[in-house]
């Protein structure tokens, strides 16, 4: 394996919208997957532990998450919370996960998280999955904040420790997972090398060999997948891999395979990987902010005339091809949200990161990670072999410290830093001080109490700016972030004093090409003019809440009668708690490369009827309504001629979906959630009519997300 041909990676970007998750690839798994689902669901209302034990990749923690994602366990609990534990972790940070999750806030951060917890935690049917349980420590730590009164309320875990279970156990016995069988082997190989196509004659004798030698572990039989994809379908190089896989103890032989598939990815694609391996065990990464964060850090190449984040989405791309990165959530439309490192392949790239000195080596800097038990002296210096005096670093994206830590004097050692994600750490009134040595950030998102655009203006390099504040003030210095290609706020309202605005506007020939997103800003229509958007050339996706629209119907601005409201590029567009008006709904059809709409707490003028039937939304695919408060929705069969996902979400006043639905012959997924009978039953009834012509379409119905 050590001559193993190098395969160049395709640096096209994706064409497929869609990409199966982790769940979608399991074989063998149904039984044990509905096995548990019963456990968990039985009638006794007593409080139980579901412990489901196997060694190290065997399927553990995807079986665990098909259970999780199951509808009927939805359905059937109050609130759930998945975290991961591992053998290093932090007690506080664990209570702090599943806070989040129970009461839906990302930044809540309390002095008392397990009290908290505790309570909200209470009189609630919960489900809470500890995925990878170690040490009886972490069982006794979080132990006395799960409430056990008589409610039915579940907690379920993974581990490889079958001694850990029985010092758990309260009525189930632990599941024991077995190994796949060799048939099942066989099929998955199968599923992951010809992703649907039938396999060669001159490979179904060697083929089931290759998925014998894997034991039956569904992780090495997926790495495995991953080398055989990208080699030629020949008899003879199967049984070389098949050798090779023999030759090698169970856990040396998996490191090896990975060691394979690492050896034939592209340069570009080995820091990007290595990055990910950065991340604490089984963190979810979500992958908007990863592939910014590999822009930030110069991993991903100029190719051509690719855009770069097309290019840094191919790279993920070809990592999950590969089986060396997972998919753990998929969004509406079907594309990537969040992915996971497994577990062998991060013990893997945390010894080449110690190999290669990777952390000193990128972009000539020092790369260093900050975990949660960050302590001033820089301890985790040593474990990757990185001096003491050693100043030139990069913290990596992901981390948190206490409120005892004093983050400021630790960044002025930080003086080349590229990425801040501090998203979950509120920084006091001094931050702005301290961030204007930080002078080659390139990705900033920060919790702060007040932000002014004045105090990031010297942070020229910036292409991402994210901030959770409660207070935004716009201003000219915008124009200083040249480089700046994305922008994340929770709303900032664009709004003019007096003179404010001239000055705004005074530097004509100062453009921000590079803006890609906007959001989310509010502005009144008056202030949606040509002259304004025409300092964002290029910008694609806008989130916008329009302010001041009580007379709009009226207005009679000649600028609006043009029906000019947004950019002209534009393919993404969320407006949120307005009043949408005709002349609004004329403008977006306007918009020739539209793909995405999103509206959320939408109101109508009169009569609460939203009728579509003379507009036409010509590449719109995905369409989401969330408290659209309509009652009437009409549309022709022209009305989305490419349509691909609608999505309608506590629409309490809508009757039902236009039956017109039924036409759009490219429609793959119709979601309701928490809507009206109607409303689900006019989707079954779309559904019935395209399968008359011969067109598959998916409806789900959920109560709540």
């Amino acid at each position: 394996m050590e001559n193993v041909e190098r395969i160049p990676s395709s640096v096209e970007p994706p064409t497929e919208r869609s990409y199966p998750s982790v769940d979608g690839e399991l074989v063998g798994f149904d039984d044990h997957a509905e096995n548990i689902i019963q456990k968990l669901r039985e009638r006794s209302m007593d409080f139980d532990i579901i412990s489901v034990v196997g060694m190290a990749g065997i399927g553990k923690t995807a079986l665990a998450r098909k259970v999780y994602n199951s509808s009927s366990i939805i359905d059937c609990f109050d609130v759930r919370a998945w975290c991961s534990v591992g053998q290093t972790y932090n007690v506080r940070k664990l209570f702090l996960e599943i806070l989040k999750q129970i009461t839906g806030d990302r930044f809540v951060n309390v002095d008392d998280p397990d009290d908290m917890m505790r309570k909200n935690l209470f009189g609630k049917r919960y489900l809470i999955v500890l995925d990878d349980i170690c040490e009886y420590e972490a069982w006794d730590d979080l132990r006395p904040c799960f409430p056990s009164v008589g409610n039915g309320s579940r907690i379920m875990v993974t581990t490889r420790n079958v001694q850990l279970t029985r010092h758990m156990k309260k009525h189930s016995e632990p599941y024991l997972l077995p190994c796949l069988r060799d048939e099942e082997s066989w099929e998955l190989l199968q599923k992951k090398v010809f992703q649907g196509e039938s396999c060669p004659l001159e490979l179904r004798s060697v083929g089931p060999l290759v998925a014998k030698k894997c034991n039956g572990l569904p992780l090495f039989i997926i790495i495995i997948a991953g080398i055989l994809s990208r080699k030629k379908r020949e008899a003879s190089t199967w049984l070389e891999v098949a050798y090779d896989i023999g030759s090698h103890a169970l856990e040396e032989g998996s490191m090896k395979m990975i060691q394979s598939s690492y050896d034939i990815l592209a340069e570009y694609l080995k820091p990007c990987l290595l990055y990910m391996g950065l991340f604490p065990k089984g963190y979810e990464i979500p992958v908007s902010d990863l592939l910014k964060w590999w822009i930030a850090e110069e991993f991903v190449p100029n190719i051509g005339t690719l855009k770069q984040e097309e290019t840094s989405m191919s790279c993920l791309s070809d990592l999950v091809s590969r089986n060396l990165v997972v998919l753990s959530k998929t969004r509406g439309s079907g594309e990537m949200k969040c992915c996971i490192v497994p577990d062998q392949v991060r013990e893997f790239c945390l010894t080449k990161i110690k190999e290669e000195k990777f952390m000193q080596h990128v972009g000539k800097r020092l790369c260093m990670y900050i975990p949660d038990t960050m302590t001033s002296d820089f301890k985790e210096r040593k474990s990757f072999g990185i001096s003491q005096a050693s100043l030139e670093c990069i913290a990596h994206p992901k981390f948190s410290i206490s409120k005892k830590k004093n983050l400021f004097p630790l960044l002025n050692n930080f003086r080349l830093i590229r990425v801040l994600h501090l998203l979950d750490f509120y920084l006091d009134d001094s931050w702005a001080a301290a961030f204007q040595s930080l002078t080659h950030l390139r990705y900033l998102a920060i919790f702060v109490k007040a932000f002014h655009f004045k105090w990031v203006s010297h942070l020229v390099h910036l292409q991402t700016l994210g901030v959770r504040s409660s207070y935004i003030m716009m201003s000219p210095a915008i124009w200083k972030l040249e480089k700046l290609r994305h922008v994340d706020i929770n709303e900032f309202p664009i709004r003019w004093a007096d003179g404010e605005r001239v000055k705004f506007e005074e530097p004509t020939d100062v453009v921000l090409h590079n803006m890609k997103t906007l959001g989310t800003c509010s502005m009144s229509v008056a202030d949606m003019t040509p002259k304004f958007w025409n300092k964002f050339p290029n910008l694609e996706q806008l989130r916008l809440h329009i302010d001041e629209l009580g007379d709009v119907p009226y207005y009679s601005d000649s600028r609006l009668m043009t029906l000019e409201m947004f950019p002209s590029r534009l393919r993404n567009l969320s407006l949120s708690e307005t009043f949408l008006t005709d002349e609004i709904v004329s403008s977006i059809a306007k918009l020739q490369h539209l793909e995405t709409l999103k509206l959320s707490e939408i109101y109508f003028t009169g009569k609460k009827d939203w009728d579509l039937s003379d507009k036409t939304f010509e590449r719109l695919k995905f369409l989401k309504l969330h408290r659209v408060f309509m009652t009437h929705w009409y549309c022709s069969d022209e009305s989305f001629p490419e349509l691909e996902y609608l999505v309608i979400k506590s629409c309490s006043k809508l009757e039902e979906i236009p039956l017109s639905f039924a036409d759009v012959l490219t429609l793959q997924l119709i979601k309701v959630t928490d809507c009206s009978k109607s409303v689900g039953d006019s989707a079954l009834k779309i559904e019935k009519e395209m399968e008359e012509y011969g067109c598959e379409l998916q409806v789900h119905m959920l109560k709540n997300d």
